[in-house]
């Protein structure tokens, strides 16, 4: 059996046997060859699978971080503009409520050092917040005590007004009645010192809210520098998690100059408004 085999395959041409080996080396070849595009194609489907996640992940991070960011940039603004007594407080408290539900998310997709400076950003946010309405609140109500003195100067003015045409009717008319005369003339007197009474207690108030709110509106733009540091913090952990370049110092720096050159102007224009008012 076995010689019979040797039999058939030496009868085989060489030219059959070099076209049988040429054919398995080219099977190998291309065995090789898709073996190694198979190895590629799978770097490649990771490489891509890898690069969807990321560009997932940053298209994420910019929905989150990007209005966290914007309402922060409010709050600072807010804190600001808290010396305006006309701002209510439902105003002001929407602002800070609309931040902390962005701010909020950043939980969710942050790093541990993101959520550590955002957590502390906001925390000395609110506490600055609830230290100034404090304050703000006292002020209101003294701007509340002075429009009622004005709403009482008003209605004695008005009382002295009446009065007046009732002691012009009375000369026109030529009456001789004393009694009648002494009390309208007592009452015109009673409102004259009510309203000297109510014009003095409203000067007052006047003048020191008008030195409260000076020094309200100097606390609330001092306040922005101590967030400045948590600000600058804050940002520079997103940018670094947005592969964003970002100098810390120099951004700090120029904080620092924007702020002193506010403070300069605001005093600048308590000093106009002094002189202004004589």
């Amino acid at each position: 059996m076995i010689e019979f085999i040797e039999n058939i395959l030496s009868s085989i041409p060489n030219t059959v046997w070099a076209a049988i080996i040429a054919s398995c080396l080219t099977i190998g070849g291309v065995l090789l060859t898709n073996r190694g595009n198979d190895k590629r194609l799978l770097a490649q489907l990771s490489h891509d699978a890898e690069q969807r996640k990321n560009e997932s992940l940053m298209a994420l991070r910019k929905n989150v971080y990007l209005p966290a960011i914007e309402a922060v940039s409010n709050n600072y603004l807010m804190l600001s503009k808290m010396s305006n007594l006309d701002l209510t407080e439902n105003e002001i408290s929407n602002i800070f409520s609309i931040s902390a539900a962005s701010t909020s998310k950043i939980n969710l997709i942050g790093t541990t050092e993101t959520v550590k400076s955002v957590s502390t950003l906001s925390s000395i946010l609110a506490s600055t917040y609830l230290k100034l309405t404090a304050k703000r609140i006292k002020l209101i109500e003294k701007r509340d005590d002075i429009e009622i003195l004005n709403n009482l100067i008003n209605d004695s003015s008005k009382e002295k007004d009446r009065l007046l045409e009732l002691m012009k009717e009375f000369n026109l008319q030529g009456s001789n009645d004393k009694r009648r005369w002494d009390v309208i003339n007592d009452r015109y007197e009673y409102e004259t010192k009510q309203t000297d009474k109510y014009i003095s207690e409203r000067d007052i108030l006047s003048s020191e809210n008008e030195i409260a709110i000076k020094a309200y509106a100097m606390e609330c733009y001092k306040s922005l520098k101590a967030i400045g540091k948590p600000i600058t913090e804050a940002i520079a952990a997103i940018r670094k998690e947005m592969d964003i370049p970002f100098d810390n110092e120099e951004y700090q720096k120029i904080m620092d100059e924007s702020f002193t050159s506010g403070e300069v102007s605001l005093d600048e224009f308590f000093e106009e408004i002094k002189q202004q008012n004589g």
